[in-house]
C-alpha cells in the first residue's frame, strides 16, 4: 500500500496504490473519479494520468496510454511526496517544506493588506459620494452669496 494523491474532476484527494503494473493502478480512494473519466495520480516526483477503467465502492482500476515505471513508484523517496492519508503517512512534496509558522504569517500579510485595500476603496467612495451630495446644496448656497 502506497500513498498517493489522485486529482479528479473535482480535485485533488487522498488515495493509496495498491497494486501497479506497466499499465495500471489499482488504487483506493474516495475521490470522485467516475468510469470513462481521466485522471492524474502522483507519488512523489512521479505522475500518472490514466483513464478509469471501473470502479466499485472506494476501489478503482486505472488503465494509463503511457508506460508507468512501477520501480520508480514504489522506489519513490517518501520525503518528496506531500500526503496525509488515511493511514496518517505524511510525507512532504514541496522541494523546501514550509513552516507553520511562515504560512501563518503569508496568510495574515495577505489578510492585512486585503483589508487596508478594502477600507480604502470604501473611504474613497464614501468622499466621492459626501463630496458629490454636498456640492450641489453648497453651489446654492454660494450662488445666493453672490447675490445671484
Amino acid at each position: 500500500m502506497l500513498p498517493a494523491r489522485l486529482r479528479s474532476q473535482s480535485g485533488w484527494s487522498d488515495a493509496c496504490i495498491l497494486n501497479v503494473s506497466a499499465h495500471g493502478l489499482l488504487i483506493y480512494s474516495n475521490g470522485a473519479a467516475q468510469p470513462g473519466n481521466f485522471v492524474e495520480v502522483r507519488r512523489g516526483g512521479q505522475l500518472v494520468i490514466a483513464r478509469v477503467v471501473w470502479r466499485r465502492n472506494q476501489r478503482i482500476g486505472l488503465c494509463s496510454p503511457d508506460t508507468i515505471h512501477v520501480d520508480d513508484i514504489i522506489s519513490t523517496d517518501e520525503g518528496q511526496a506531500a500526503l496525509t492519508t488515511a493511514y496518517k503517512v505524511t510525507l512532504e512534496r514541496r522541494r523546501v517544506p514550509r513552516t507553520p509558522d511562515s504560512s501563518r504569517s503569508q496568510a495574515s500579510a495577505g489578510e492585512f493588506i486585503g483589508t487596508v485595500l478594502i477600507v480604502a476603496a470604501l473611504a474613497g467612495a464614501g468622499a466621492f459620494y459626501a463630496a458629490s451630495t454636498l456640492a450641489r446644496p453648497l453651489g446654492h448656497v454660494k450662488a445666493a452669496l453672490a447675490g445671484h
